[in-house]
């Protein structure tokens, strides 16, 4: 298992860190041609892209993986589910996106205060509709284990969309419009690109019954799913209410620094729930998965404390002073990020005992925590108010799913190593928000050591080795 789940992850990761880094050469651009206050809308755009797949696609694409990977279903019944979620999300989209078009104008002006035009707004509706064709073809190849497929299409997707924005903002001059453009032919062109590298999977098949079996198994994940997504960008909008599209902007600046934990989550992801539906029922399983979430922990606090301590020094590098101001919420929002994943990845009793409306009731309880903490922390704290409301209610959430998850599907994780190593991770990763380092050689020296001491103290407390000979050996390499 663990041997598999390492090149897995690996894979995922390296198509991740690959898409993200070239991604982020744009970000010097970008910053000097677009205004805080496009980057707030664009910010805001893009939020409600990442929502419209989990309300209209109607988490469809997490009945096809639960049902797809069951061992007891023939290769043409698997066509069947996997054919049948694809035409769904080409159909669904589709109206949704012809019956919104016409209120595009009022949403231009009402929602982003006239930031954008409704061309814009139009365009950002056939980037839904493609985004949700790439999503479910790309997420294809994961159920099938091809996970060089996946990185292929991913990285390329990610290569061919960032270099199309580049070209729509600065030669054409497009705006935040060039972004949509772009990642719209990127995701168009790769879409097709999956569905040639699934081939094997599709059929010219929209059964019905078939549907209606998997919408059974799926609506009751879309309240949580939709609560857990709206809790991680309510933030935004409060923001933008309280404090203005500026503000949103910098923190936005601050949160794409903090994103960079998703090169390893997204990795880990893509490998380990396959893993989990596979194995839950060998004897053996509940102490490889403790092994996994002790390993996983020590490195997740390592980019944590990374991230946080050189925050600053990577916004000055990639950005002006003005944006570089965002590097104060990043270790808040790097632990919301890091807690979001334990709550998701962690309590997977939730799924293998398909009680899946505990997960739909936290979600929706952490949701209205959200939404009061950011009402009361915004507008006195502003942007640090905002990020504090999203690492409480991600613990929060976290917890809660944990303590519900242990009592369907028991793991002996060794608590007291987890909680002291965690505590170490966020006490060193938080220090920059009360100190406010000067940026010199000296304290970047500084800083290394201090990240060096906290990690490998973490590494201690978990009783996980640094050696990479001892990794080799745990992974059976």
């Amino acid at each position: 298992m663990f041997k598999q789940l390492l090149r897995d992850a690996s894979l995922y990761s390296l198509s991740t860190l690959l898409a993200r880094g070239f991604s982020f050469i744009t970000v010097p651009v970008f910053t000097r041609i677009l205004s805080p206050a496009d980057y707030g809308a664009l910010d805001l755009l893009s939020y409600a892209a990442v929502l419209a797949p989990l309300v209209i696609g109607a988490g469809l694409d997490q009945a096809v993986g639960r049902y797809y990977l069951d061992s007891s279903l023939d290769e043409e019944e698997r066509r069947r589910i996997a054919s049948t979620g694809l035409f769904y999300n080409l159909i669904a989209f589709a109206v949704v996106g012809l019956l919104l078009a016409p209120a595009a104008d009022f949403l231009a002006r009402g929602w982003l205060a006239g930031q954008v035009g409704p061309g814009t707004v139009q365009i950002v509706l056939v980037f839904m509709w493609i985004q949700s064709i790439f999503y479910i073809t790309n997420n294809q190849l994961r159920y099938l284990f091809r996970a060089r497929a996946f990185a292929l299409s991913n990285v390329g997707n990610t290569v061919l969309s960032t270099a199309s924005s580049f070209a729509a903002i600065v030669w054409l001059d497009l705006g935040v419009a060039g972004v949509f453009l772009g990642q719209a032919f990127g995701q168009l062109v790769f879409s097709v690109v999956s569905i040639w590298l699934a081939r094997d999977c599709y059929r010219a098949v929209f059964d019905l019954a078939l549907l209606r079996r998997m919408l059974v198994y799926s609506l009751p994940l879309v309240p949580g799913t939709l609560a857990f997504f709206v809790m991680q960008y309510v933030d935004r909008y409060v923001l933008n209410d309280a404090r203005g599209l500026a503000e949103v902007g910098i923190y936005g600046m601050g949160a794409r620094i903090a994103s960079l934990v998703n090169l390893f989550l997204m990795g880990f992801q893509g490998a380990w729930w396959p893993h989990v539906m596979s194995a839950f029922r060998e004897p053996d399983a509940p102490g490889k998965f403790r092994k996994v979430a002790e390993v996983y922990l020590l490195v997740t606090m390592a980019i944590l404390v990374l991230l946080s301590l050189f925050g600053h020094e990577v916004l000055l590098l990639l950005t002006t002073p003005e944006f570089a101001a965002g590097y104060v919420v990043v270790p808040l929002l790097v632990l919301g990020a890091v807690m979001a994943s334990v709550a998701n990845y962690f309590s997977y009793g939730i799924q293998i005992a398909e009680k899946n409306h505990y997960r739909m009731l936290l979600n929706l309880g952490a949701l209205v925590a959200a939404v009061g903490l950011n009402l009361l922390l915004v507008p006195a704290l502003g942007v640090v108010g905002a990020a504090l409301a999203n690492a409480l209610c991600f613990v929060a959430l976290a917890a809660g799913s944990l303590a519900v998850s242990q009592r369907l599907y028991h793991v002996p994780y060794a608590w007291p190593r987890l909680l002291a190593g965690l505590a170490i991770g966020i006490a060193v990763s938080h220090a920059v928000i009360f100190w406010e380092a000067p940026v010199s050689l000296l304290m970047l020296v500084v800083k290394g050591a201090l990240a060096a001491l906290a990690i490998t103290l973490t590494a201690l407390v978990l009783g996980v080795p640094l050696r990479p000979r001892e990794w080799r050996r745990i992974a059976g390499l």
